[in-house]
């Protein structure tokens, strides 16, 4: 594991609570560890304002879906404030390619897709913070 300067580890895993188990963390979890949102209220106005700005009107039922999405795993690196999501994608041995492309090509762009969004939004309100 990869280590800062002073030799604490750089990334650390609080959704894995054992070997055995693991918290999914939610988008809103997340945001509150990172220190991004002050609260429910500041957390609907930003989500509310962001995807005004990208020209999508979400209904209060689709904002709350916004920020209940879980990704299986999330690590953060609290000295540097970066946050990575983990998904993970069980293999398919019998399907490797299709005249659609690979397989576990077309995976990783579905999940992607599934997290573009937050991870831009989460970066829109790290510069809001002036955080790196």
């Amino acid at each position: 594991m990869e280590s800062h300067d002073d030799g604490n580890r750089k990334l650390y895993f609080p959704s894995a609570v054992s070997e055995a188990t693991h918290d999914e963390w939610t988008v809103r979890q997340i945001l509150v560890h990172l220190g991004l949102i002050s609260g429910i209220n500041s957390l609907r106005a930003d989500g509310t304002e962001f995807h005004a700005r990208q020209g999508i009107v979400l209904t209060d039922e689709e904002i709350t879906s916004f920020y209940s999405r879980r990704p299986d795993g999330v690590a953060f690196d609290d000295k540097n404030k970066h946050c990575v999501f983990l998904e993970c994608t069980r293999p398919m041995v019998s399907v490797t390619s299709s005249p659609e492309g690979d397989w576990a090509e077309r995976k990783e762009l579905e999940k992607n897709a599934r997290y573009g969004m937050r991870i831009y939004f989460i970066n829109h309100l790290k510069a809001l913070h002036s955080r790196p």
